[in-house]
């Protein structure tokens, strides 16, 4: 491991940004020291750092900066080092530049208003790493988005803080971004905070689409004030706060998985008081099974649709026991369509209809099983020679085609009409 750090604003690429005049290596840890360096290509290093160092003498402060498509990886497992409220990785550039990090933040230990990561432009940048913020003073995140660009997360966000005082956040989102998580995202166990200490916090209109699982914890995992949160995957409620909280501004909430409440919160709280607009307030789209438990609903909000034909809700009974109630088209064990007469309809809310062609006993030859019964239909001689000469001379019909043949006294005619 070797230290390496920038003696001039510059490219990454130019060897004079760098002390010694040759480029940093895969085995640095790489300091900004005061200045801003442009990540103009693909590199990869151990760290990026703007902190101080005593011996060789760096300053804190400084920045690393994306030209469009820049691509940074920091192999380390401690990717950014944040020493200064300069975010140390920032992207600044409109759409449709686009900018790649990999590399995991595991913890910004003491730091007061900092950031690793900012966000700061209407372009794209992606993020491939594992990210936790721990402890530290107010106004901390590792994932700052203030701009509406577009980030793209790819691994876990959870939370180590154990000071309710601090609001520290993994990602903080306070622009109309659209910002994509796959993976899950985690709150805290160590302090009980309901809303500044969020893994997740959206102070904006933004939209956040999670593929993954929301747990909370004794924090938040997902603090929302009124943006457009998107999940796929399960929610839970924490042990002191609920998984998501949405509170202040009206929210659109669409969850595509299994919402359940813990024995003390419920997977998604909707904290906006009833009032003459409560109809117009937020909306929570359930496309999944909600599981109530203790008697405390998964989802407590104002507004709430079942969205698919593949819902249930699990109640408890005040008696004891559970009861789940079934959204219609649930396979409960009905017969298919296609098995129940026509017109017939079943289900639990009548919501099917048979499609199945029953002929009456009528129509069925006697003695043969039809229905729940046997066919009555006797067919007798003079039914068919009633229906013969009913039908016999329709046109090329058997009856048709008779009349035309030859007969002893046709043929004895025709050849008496030739005189032989």
């Amino acid at each position: 491991m070797a230290i390496r750090y920038a003696v001039t604003n510059g490219n990454w690429s130019n060897p004079a940004t760098w002390n010694g005049g040759t480029l940093p290596t895969a085995a640095d840890d790489v300091f900004a020291n005061t200045l801003t360096v442009t990540i103009d290509g693909t590199f990869t290093v151990l760290s990026i750092r703007n902190t101080s160092n005593a011996s060789p003498a760096i300053a804190a402060n400084g920045t690393f900066r994306y030209a469009n498509g820049g691509n940074l990886t920091c192999t380390a497992a401690q990717a950014i080092y944040a020493g200064a409220a300069t975010p140390v990785l920032e992207m600044t550039l409109a759409s449709p530049n686009t900018a790649i990090f990999n590399g995991s933040v595991l913890t910004m230990t003491n730091t007061t208003s900092f950031n690793a990561i900012k966000l700061s432009g209407t372009g794209t940048l992606t993020c491939t790493g594992n990210y936790t913020v721990d402890n530290g003073a107010a106004l901390k995140q590792i994932i700052f988005v203030t701009a509406a660009g577009t980030l793209n997360i790819i691994g876990n966000l959870s939370s180590t803080v154990t000071s309710a005082a601090n609001a520290a956040n993994t990602l903080r989102i306070d622009a109309n971004a659209t910002v994509n998580v796959t993976g899950d995202i985690i709150g805290s166990s160590g302090i009980t905070n309901a809303g500044g200490s969020a893994t997740v916090i959206c102070n904006s209109n933004s939209t956040l689409n999670v593929t993954g699982n929301i747990t909370g914890s004794s924090t938040l995992g997902i603090y929302t004030l009124g943006s457009t949160v998107n999940i796929i995957g399960s929610i839970t409620g924490g042990t002191s706060v609920s998984g998501l909280l949405n509170n202040t501004g009206a929210a659109t909430i669409s969850v595509t998985g299994v919402a359940t409440s813990s024995a003390t919160q419920p997977a998604i709280n909707v904290s906006v008081a009833y009032t003459t607009n409560a109809a117009s307030g937020t909306l929570v789209k359930v496309s999944g099974n909600p599981v109530n438990a203790n008697g405390l609903m998964a989802i407590i909000a104002p507004r709430i649709t079942i969205d698919t034909a593949a819902s249930s809700w699990l109640f408890q009974i005040s008696t004891g026991g559970n009861r789940i109630l079934y959204a219609a088209g649930v396979a409960l064990g009905n017969p298919a369509t296609n098995n129940v007469r026509f017109g017939t309809t079943y289900g639990a809310s009548s919501e099917l209809t048979g499609t199945l062609r029953v002929p009456s006993a009528a129509n069925v030859l006697s003695g043969v099983l039809t229905d729940n019964t046997t066919g009555t239909l006797l067919m007798t001689p003079a039914d068919f020679w009633n229906y013969l000469i009913s039908s016999g001379f329709t046109t090329n019909s058997i009856g048709d085609r008779l009349q035309n043949a030859s007969t002893v006294a046709t043929t004895g005619g025709q050849i008496a009409s030739y005189n032989i």
